[in-house]
């Protein structure tokens, strides 16, 4: 059962599953539908730098892999460590978990986690502070230390490239980089599953994703095998920008965008996860009241439910959330 686990302010962690009640999904629970606990906590002490959830463990929803989410998370350390901590039984309250996996690991790094080199678990791709990036497979015990393999691209730096955004772009065996630079351009960088110089030279796919866009949604919204982007504008709609390929080139099509969603804010918090069906990306957002909120993507649009079915919880005042699919 998809679901979230959110941090409170003191480290703790609590569990929400997202219940199916006939044609209705929500974090409340239902006794009508069997449905009795929600919000369980399953951690405590998670006062770490940073929180890398991933597929870790064997596993996860079936369908096409994704990016984001997962059924386990890696933590780091104000000392440069990473931990590992398994999600099983619904608890991070296992056994043998908080290892040592990794070590020299910064916070002001950006962290992409992903399956990189396609083995059926996620792999982290790291941005120093250089704009170099860096590889670390995840061999299911701990992250290899690839040597002077790890260094896998140049010239990204923060500055002139502010987001990066791994998918399946090409929908090969490895995902890709889709890359924003502070023009607006937007280039895709091809992987091979060990590095992005010798996989193919980088192609522009797109032209204008400037300042006036706050939020990238990237998801297999069309479910044709390849992802697409969903981005809000500062206006509050949301577009939709199909990822096609022509011959041997790749690009995002031309206009018209469609406007797919209105009225969402700067200041929610975005979600994108498979909340009903395993390969199929809706949305749920917490709103600037820490309500949830669920907006089911068919027919091309995101759905305006009516208040009682859109509101799915309330009082979310977390300070992390993040998708599982516990194993």
């Amino acid at each position: 059962m998809p679901g979230l686990v959110v941090r409170k302010d003191n480290g703790d962690l609590r569990w929400y599953p997202f219940f199916k009640q006939g044609e209705k999904h929500t974090f409340y629970p239902s006794k009508d539908y069997g449905q009795t606990e929600s919000g369980n906590k399953v951690g405590r002490g998670f006062n770490f730098e940073k929180y890398l959830p991933g597929y870790w463990m064997p596993g996860g929803p079936s369908g096409r892999r994704r990016i984001g989410g997962g059924n386990s998370l890696v933590v780091l350390e104000d000392d440069g460590d990473l931990k590992f901590y398994r999600f099983e039984d619904e608890t991070f309250l296992v056994g043998g978990t908080g290892k040592r996996v990794g070590k020299g690991f910064k916070p002001e790094w950006d962290y992409y986690v992903a399956e990189w080199t396609g083995n059926g678990t996620s792999d982290l791709l790291v941005r120093d502070e250089k704009g170099e990036l860096r590889l670390f497979p995840w061999d299911g015990k701990e992250f290899k230390d690839l040597g002077r393999h790890e260094d896998v691209g140049k010239g990204f730096d923060k500055e002139k490239y502010p987001d990066l955004f791994p998918g399946y772009w090409r929908g090969g065996e490895y995902p890709d980089l889709v890359v924003r630079e502070e023009n607006g351009s937007v280039w895709l960088y091809p992987f091979n599953g060990k590095s992005f110089r010798g996989a193919g030279d980088r192609e522009r796919i797109g032209r204008g994703f400037g300042n006036d866009f706050t939020h990238y949604l990237v998801g297999e919204w069309m479910q044709n095998g390849t992802p697409d982007l969903i981005v809000r504008h500062d206006s509050g709609r949301l577009k939709r920008y199909i990822f096609i390929q022509e011959g041997s080139d790749f690009k995002f099509a031309d206009k018209p965008y469609e406007t797919v969603g209105k009225g969402f804010h700067d200041d929610w918090t975005y979600l994108v996860g498979y909340w009903r069906e395993p390969g199929k990306p809706d949305l749920v957002l917490r709103d600037d009241n820490n309500n949830m909120r669920f907006y089911p993507f068919d027919q091309g649009e995101f759905t305006d439910l009516s208040g009682g079915d859109k509101k799915v919880g309330k009082g979310w005042k977390f300070t992390h959330l993040w998708d599982f699919y516990p194993v």
